[in-house]
């Protein structure tokens, strides 16, 4: 088989005959669960899993397009320093998960998708805080299709203030999302489709995302601390800005300063950089993503940058 065609050999009266059959590549949705691939409905873990009963373990999601996982060094990076912040110990991840992904990828035959990677601290019996340091990890790799990446029209949102009330390390992308999960969907049930979340007044991030605003042609994101997640698509934002003389400040965003802004973006791994259409009663016009919006000019350098393979 070549190039996704067979050659198929057959005899008609006496005669070779050669047909060129195309040969259709499956797509498929696969999972690595310690130690095997297997199609993603297989992949099953113990109930007494730590990660189950408690939540006790972390993760990392990489875009890839064509192929290619984007900003992966960065990625891996995170997620061992999020191992080393939980105490599990699996000191390996960096070495051995390149060579994986590119297997998966090419297993799953999908150009462009998500790549899910999730490591517990173990299956353990019986349940107990207490957890023993002999445990064997789960390492889990999950790879789907993400068919929107590199979109050209802007995918709009609309999001509404929340307080805050997660735990103060939100910069370990941990598994337990619980109060993630209870502000989006509490954001939902009201009408929208995220909520951005403020602490003492200030803004630390989304419910899965960071937060950008421009003021005047002046970007601002606020600065890392622990009670946000240390984004890779917010560096790379950074960075790009930067390379290509935008000017964007880290720092404190109020409340006040949120809400007069003329845009505002959320940026993150699945969702790239999208633009808020609307927070709260204040609707932003088309100002905030036309093609002169400030939006504009730093989606088509992350385009450029990271979907020109």
């Amino acid at each position: 088989m070549r190039n996704g065609f067979s050659r198929i050999t057959h005899r008609s009266k006496g005669l070779t005959v050669l047909k060129t059959v195309k040969r259709e590549t499956r797509v498929m949705e696969i999972a690595y669960l310690d130690g095997k691939w297997m199609p993603i409905g297989n992949a099953k873990v113990s109930v007494f899993d730590r990660g189950f009963m408690f939540g006790d373990g972390v993760y990392e999601v990489v875009p890839f397009y064509n192929g290619f996982p984007i900003a992966l060094g960065a990625h891996l990076r995170r997620l061992a320093r999020s191992l080393d912040s939980i105490s599990i110990d699996f000191p390996q991840v960096e070495k051995m998960v390149p060579d994986l992904l590119e297997e998966g990828i090419e297993r799953s035959a999908e150009k462009n998708g998500l790549i899910y990677i999730q490591i517990t601290r173990g299956i353990q019996f019986p349940r107990d805080h207490n957890y023993s340091n002999q445990l064997k990890p789960t390492f889990l790799i999950t790879i789907s299709k993400k068919g929107d990446l590199g979109c050209v029209k802007p995918v709009l949102s609309k999001v509404i203030l929340r307080n805050d009330f997660r735990w103060g390390r939100a910069d370990i992308k941990t598994t337990s999302l619980i109060a993630n999960v209870m502000l989006r969907n509490d954001a939902r049930a009201a009408g929208y489709d995220d909520a951005i979340l403020l602490r003492e007044g200030k803004v630390t991030e989304a419910t899965a995302a960071n937060v950008f605003v421009v003021k005047k042609g002046v970007i601002f994101t606020p600065k890392k601390s622990e009670f946000l997640l240390h984004g890779i698509t917010r560096d790379l934002v950074i960075e790009l800005c930067q390379n290509h003389e935008l000017e964007i400040i880290e720092g404190e965003v109020t409340r006040a300063f949120l809400l007069d802004a003329d845009e505002i973006w959320l940026s993150s791994s699945g969702n790239e950089i999208r633009p808020v259409a609307q927070i709260g009663d204040k609707f932003f016009g088309e100002s905030a993503w036309n093609e002169n919006s400030i939006w504009t000019k730093v989606y088509q350098l992350y385009v450029s940058e990271f979907y020109a393979h």
